[in-house]
């Protein structure tokens, strides 16, 4: 198959700002790649890279290294608002696809990309990790892997959440990654194997617990701003077990129903709470769905509408979202009430941005406080 215009016209960018992204992702973070013997980075021949999601820009640090640059599988919403839509049209290459469900058009998309002699990137995760531990794979992945029938590379990035938490409001110094690239699979031993294989040897590889890393590293990440944020992500109190009562002031945690208090200091570890890392945090919490169904949560946010026929985002205005008895309630610019039970394809992409659909129509809302509380109430997926 030929590529078209604007593949060639894509190629010819992403050739010239090579070396400027070069020198972005070493402002980013410093890099430590290692690699097996059979990576070459050189190579021309199609093949499939699965990657763990920790930060948001490894998309960018993992495939810097090929000339052979991949199509990148990503969010259909990162289509829809400037400046990233103009970049993911008409400089990178970038194949949408909507979250938490299949899409033939995506699947007819990386075949065609294949096709045309194209590498592709997958992060199976779906997303950024929140808590810092590779997270849920859809296995629609591996039955993808199989139907393409070319190597299969991995990287296994190591470090990238606690130089820059997905939930964090500020940033971190001292960042630092490590990149792992490895053939898992060469074609040849792909036919050989079912999807259940697969996706036991793909879980594996790209398995990764940032904090047990971070205890064998203690890799200094100082700021003035270290708990910013993580309201957003957390929504039990481990002490008193109350909903939505943590808030944050520089590195400081506190409950506002008990007062107990805490930081989280250079190394990214919380101190004099029942937990020291937002993983262990998490799964305590997770017990607690029915608390979290019977209470009430409310943040102001602004309302978008996304259309996705024609790629285009139109923002409706300030809005207040209140949980109440297994209902939505928009208030504000739009008002609105919303039975949890008919909402589709529940996410929260960048930090807080909660997106859905209901009725046909598909919902986006920027809150400003807990994303996480919000979404899982519609599903405990991620």
């Amino acid at each position: 198959m030929q590529k078209t215009k604007r593949d060639r016209q894509q190629d010819f960018w992403l050739q010239t700002l090579r070396p400027l992204v070069y020198i972005w992702m070493r402002i980013d973070a410093k890099r430590k790649v290692n690699c097996d013997p059979l990576i070459d980075f050189k190579r021309k021949e199609p093949y499939v890279m699965l990657v763990n999601h920790t930060f948001m820009f490894d998309v960018v640090h993992v495939p810097l290294r090929f000339k052979n640059v991949p199509f990148i599988i990503a969010s259909q919403t990162l289509f829809t608002r400037q400046p990233a839509k103009f970049f993911v049209t008409q400089i990178a290459h970038v194949i949408p696809k909507s979250k938490g469900k299949s899409d033939i058009q995506t699947i007819r998309s990386i075949f065609n990309a294949v096709k045309k002699g194209y590498p592709i990137l997958i992060f199976p995760e779906g997303d950024t990790t929140f808590y810092g531990e590779t997270g849920y794979i859809e296995e629609s992945t591996m039955k993808l892997i199989k139907k393409l029938g070319i190597d299969v590379l991995t990287c296994n990035v190591k470090g990238g959440y606690l130089s820059k938490p997905r939930w964090a409001t500020s940033k971190r110094k001292n960042r630092r990654i490590e990149l792992n690239y490895k053939l898992e699979i060469p074609k040849e031993k792909l036919k050989d194997l079912t999807v259940e294989e697969i996706s036991d040897i793909i879980h594996k590889a790209l398995y990764h617990n940032d904090y047990e890393y971070q205890r064998q590293m203690m890799i200094p990440h100082p700021g003035k701003r270290l708990a910013e944020g993580l309201e957003n992500i957390v929504y039990i109190c481990p002490h008193c077990e109350s909903v939505n009562t943590i808030e944050t002031n520089k590195n400081v945690i506190r409950c506002t129903a008990c007062k107990k208090e805490g930081y989280i200091d250079k190394f990214g570890f919380i101190n004099n709470f029942v937990f020291d890392n937002l993983l262990d945090w998490n799964k305590f919490q997770r017990r607690f769905s029915d608390k979290l169904y019977q209470s009430t949560i409310e943040s102001k946010g602004f309302l978008s509408f996304l259309n996705m026929e024609d790629e285009s985002q139109v923002l409706i205005g300030e809005v207040d979202l209140l949980y109440r008895d297994e209902n939505f309630y928009l208030s504000g610019a739009h008002e609105e009430e919303i039975p949890i039970v008919d909402i589709e394809n529940p996410t929260v992409t960048l930090r807080r941005d909660l997106g859905f659909k209901f009725k046909e129509k598909h919902y986006i809302i920027r809150l400003e406080h807990y994303s996480a509380a919000f979404l899982r109430l519609l599903q405990e997926k991620y």
